[in-house]
């Protein structure tokens, strides 16, 4: 009985897809959202072609507003890999920041001889009396420019906190959005975290939307989909007062995995699931062990290494190869993740979500 039910519902999910590709006119009322599932080419038309439904237009052209907190948007819950903080009645997104933490360090570190070859050309020119008005003018203005990328970088891997956390409160109802205040041009402080901000919001005052954008290069034209919150001035207001990114990015074809995210959260927050489901763990970055760092990007080596398979025993093979680069920026990811700051929440915050 039990393999029939399997089937039976298998069947009726493999319809539900073949719907989706029919026709933009069958669209789906808010209450049967759940029984889409929205991966794949054809899907993602018709999910992003509900914006031109008013009960699922969003901010914006190509925002699609998810259903009411009441109503779930999935079957398979999963917190996805943004979870940062977990605690008794907290749970803690961020993007995708704390793993590239050292990449604009690296940027800088390499940029830095071509730095000081301009400086010494130029330096060495008016030296010599032999000055070219046209040549050293532009090398000057490389080096102001480079001067300022290379500033930036380093104070962008060294200064602030190491992610901008938004926690979701569910004791108090209460959504917390972390921002960074730390600005890239002030000398103070030399490292770690600023000025910084935090917002508070009711739970019942947010929706959120699927927002759709494009990453234009010369040869690709790359389309990603991430979860956008929109916080209204009340439950019978629909006037915006602000809005914020939730989480990272996927392909828009995978708009069933932005699906789960938001599903993992409203359960959660609802009261209709835990902090996090059987077998998953809050992300760990790179930089934030020595020895992680050190066995960064070998994928059977250390601390988070994958199931040996003999694929991955390939893998593992050709990143051998590039110990010489991946060793410096694992350990440049560690300097810098150190240097910055934890994000800080207030005493009255942490109590509320269990932590004292």
């Amino acid at each position: 009985m039990k393999k029939n039910h399997r089937r039976e519902r298998h069947s009726r999910r493999r319809s539900t897809v073949e719907d989706i590709d029919l026709s933009l006119d069958i669209l789906p009322h808010e209450s049967e959202f759940v029984l889409y599932h929205w991966a794949g080419e054809p899907a993602s038309d018709v999910f992003f072609g509900l914006n031109s439904n008013p009960a699922f237009k969003g901010l914006g052209n190509e925002a699609i507003l998810l259903p009411p907190h009441s109503l779930s948007v999935s079957r398979t819950p999963h917190s996805g890999n943004f979870v940062m903080e977990v605690h008794p009645h907290g749970l803690a997104y961020a993007d995708g920041g704390a793993s590239i933490t050292g990449l604009m360090m690296f940027t800088a570190l390499f940029s830095s001889p071509v730095f000081f070859l301009i400086l010494s050309v130029i330096f060495n020119d008016l030296l010599s009396g032999r000055l070219d008005l046209f040549l050293d003018s532009v090398g000057i203005i490389l080096l102001i420019i480079l001067g300022l990328m290379i500033w930036c970088a380093v104070r962008f891997d060294i200064s602030g906190y190491r992610y901008a956390p938004i926690l979701f409160d569910r004791a108090a109802g209460k959504v917390h959005v972390f921002t960074d205040r730390t600005s890239l041009f002030s000398l103070l402080p030399l490292w770690g975290g600023g000025k910084y901000d935090i917002q508070s919001y009711d739970w019942s005052c947010t929706r959120v939307q699927v927002c759709r954008s494009r990453v234009v290069t010369k040869n690709h034209t790359q389309v990603l989909a991430s979860l956008h919150c929109v916080v209204i001035k009340g439950p019978k207001d629909d006037t915006v007062i602000a809005q914020f990114p939730l989480g990272g990015t996927v392909s828009s074809l995978a708009v069933q995995l932005l699906m789960n995210q938001w599903e993992h959260i409203r359960r959660f927050m609802q009261h209709e699931g835990p902090v996090l489901n059987e077998g998953e763990q809050v992300y760990v970055p790179h930089g934030s062990s020595l020895l992680r760092a050190l066995c960064w990007s070998q994928p059977l080596i250390g601390p988070g290494r994958y199931p040996f398979t003999f694929l991955m025993l390939l893998a593992q093979l050709f990143a051998l190869c590039f110990l010489w680069f991946t060793i410096p920026y694992g350990l440049l990811g560690w300097v810098c993740y150190h240097l910055k700051s934890k994000p800080k929440w207030p005493a009255e915050i942490l109590s509320s979500v269990g932590r004292r």
